[in-house]
């Protein structure tokens, strides 16, 4: 594999996040999304299958490893989203009695769009983490390369 073939993928993965980002931002928004446009694993994502599938041959820049934890948070802010916005209602019929569905939905709106704050300032962490890797490879020599793959 060459440069332009590792650089392409990269992009592809790239571009797979910001489509998952837009899908998250859309759900939160209200806007119907299949559910499968936004994973909740981090693993199961476009993106994160390819770090951990392909990308794996990069491995040894230093510039890959600081793209993991951002990645997994990323996931963990989107399963709390997830889990407010469509987990189930596991309160006492005492709390139902006291606290109506819509207000505790309203609630529950209010947080999710608080953390999706959060998830996209981690977005903007992992996009940049991606563009320092982007950058490393870029910057290899045919020689360096075919070292690492």
């Amino acid at each position: 594999m060459d440069k332009k073939d590792i650089l392409i993928q990269l992009r592809h993965a790239k571009s797979a996040h910001i489509q998952w980002r837009s899908y998250a931002q859309a759900l939160i928004a209200g806007i119907g999304v299949e559910q499968n446009h936004v994973p909740v694993i981090h693993t199961d994502c476009k993106f994160g299958r390819w770090y951990y599938g392909s990308g794996q041959m990069l491995s040894t820049l230093s510039s890959y490893a600081a793209i993991e934890a951002p990645h997994e948070m990323l996931h963990q802010i989107y399963m709390k989203v997830f889990k407010l916005l469509f987990g189930e209602d596991d309160r006492s019929a005492l709390q139902k009695l006291f606290k109506s569905s819509a207000k505790l939905k309203k609630e529950h709106q209010v947080v999710a769009e608080e953390l999706m704050d959060k998830l996209v300032a981690v977005s903007h962490t992992l996009l940049e983490a991606i563009a320092l890797l982007e950058h490393e490879v870029m910057e290899m020599d045919e020689q360096e390369l075919a070292a690492v793959v």
